[in-house]
């Protein structure tokens, strides 16, 4: 490690606030087994008790710390939205937020750190009882931000300063999440020349079978708004929604995902996590074997994987076998961003496509600051986060991308 003696920081104070996230708790399980839509909720019953709902709002815990010159480094606890699969937590309560907001002042005020790394370290196997991995989550960013006040540094240069970095990465291209507004969101990413599109979010078998219909509008509407010069990837993100479709009958997956790359000739298509699994060294066999049929029926796609591929030891399992393409670097349900840039060091060793992903239900704090973990360690895809509006996670990912490669 490099000497981090410059990015030494000591918290004077401590402070907790409840907060919301970028977008709302979905009850995925619920979603996929049929519940109806009635407005923005659903119909139905949730899959588990820890739903109130099968659409219900988001929690965050707000940190603060407060450096000993008076300083505020700020870091944001959340879930991802959809929960309930893929060994991802459970929501957060805000119940509990007053006895984890005690505990922590307790553990952390007064306390000194040299640098960010050596902060982290308390932050491994950090238990359920305070948060669990969105605590964590929340903790790294304000370590980090704490870290860059204290050295007069951005987040990007302590990392690189602590990692010894001695490159500078190539600006990370994004990928948009059109959300459930398949069109008019699709019609700004194209506009924005946006690196990646439309990501989709198909959690139903109605949204997987439109899929085909959609793919022929998209590609079509790229050639109509934009010259020639502008070629993105198409990604299309199922979340396992096929697999339960066709009960993972992999030659039914083929077929039908041939229809869309045959319908958008002229671009890269990536799949995201099409098939469905109960565990992390399933979903990844599960993959490797669709990646390998893709291959031999001349099925030019890729694919990448996102649930059950939650920290390294996980990922280890997809990119270890080359059993996909890309891994989606879910941030916030690997806990503390140490483990997250282990994944994206993981992927790089590999040779496998580092997208640094999230969730819509992340906050503008969380997001500033894993932009600079991008940027550092040269992820090769960034998601725009939070929420689903699109313009509002562009906006943001943005501007922080331009401020810190200016080093602002």
């Amino acid at each position: 490690m490099a000497n981090a003696s410059k990015t030494a920081f000591r918290i004077a104070g401590f402070g907790m606030v409840e907060g919301i996230g970028g977008y709302w708790i979905n009850d995925q399980e619920a979603v996929q087994a049929g519940a109806q839509p009635d407005g923005f909720f659903f119909t139905g019953q949730p899959s588990k008790p820890l739903f109130a709902a099968v659409r219900t709002p988001s929690v965050a815990y707000c940190i603060a710390l407060r450096l000993a010159d008076g300083q505020r480094a700020y870091g944001d606890c959340m879930t991802v939205a959809n929960l309930g699969l893929g060994g991802r937590p459970d929501p957060l309560r805000i119940d509990a937020l007053p006895d984890i907001a005690k505990r922590l002042r307790q553990k952390l005020e007064g306390a000194s750190f040299d640098g960010f790394r050596k902060a982290c370290a308390m932050l491994d196997d950090w238990p359920e009882d305070l948060g669990g991995r969105p605590v964590a989550y929340g903790l790294s960013q304000a370590f980090l931000n704490a870290a860059a006040l204290a050295s007069g540094m951005t987040p990007a240069d302590v990392l690189r300063h602590e990692y010894g970095i001695d490159r500078v990465y190539e600006r990370p291209g994004f990928a948009a999440s059109c959300g459930s507004d398949w069109h008019k969101n699709a019609d700004k990413a194209i506009a924005r020349r946006v690196a990646m599109l439309p990501h989709a979010a198909m959690q139903t078998a109605d949204e997987c079978r439109r899929l085909p219909e959609y793919a022929s509008w998209i590609t079509n509407r790229i050639r109509e708004l934009m010259p020639s010069d502008y070629q993105p990837d198409l990604h299309f993100d199922f979340h396992a929604s096929l697999g339960r479709m066709f009960d993972n009958d992999e030659a039914r997956v083929i077929d039908d995902r041939g229809d869309v790359v045959q319908r958008t000739q002229g671009y890269r298509v990536y799949f995201e996590d099409p098939l469905f699994a109960r565990g992390a060294q399933e979903a990844a066999e599960r993959a490797r074997r669709l990646r390998e049929r893709l291959q031999a029926s001349g099925v030019d796609c890729r694919l990448i994987a996102d649930e059950w591929a939650n920290a390294p030891g996980e990922m280890a399992l997809f990119t270890g076998s080359q059993a996909v393409h890309g891994i989606q670097i879910k941030v916030p349900d690997n806990g503390p961003l140490t483990t997250t840039i282990e994944g994206l060091r993981l992927c790089q060793k590999d040779q496998v496509l580092a997208y640094l992903g999230g969730s819509c239900n992340e906050t503008d704090i969380s997001v500033r600051t894993t932009v600079h973990v991008g940027l550092a360690f040269g992820a090769w895809r960034l998601f725009t986060k939070p929420g689903l509006g699109l313009d509002e996670g562009l906006m943001i990912l943005t501007n922080e991308l331009n401020r810190a490669e200016a080093g602002l």
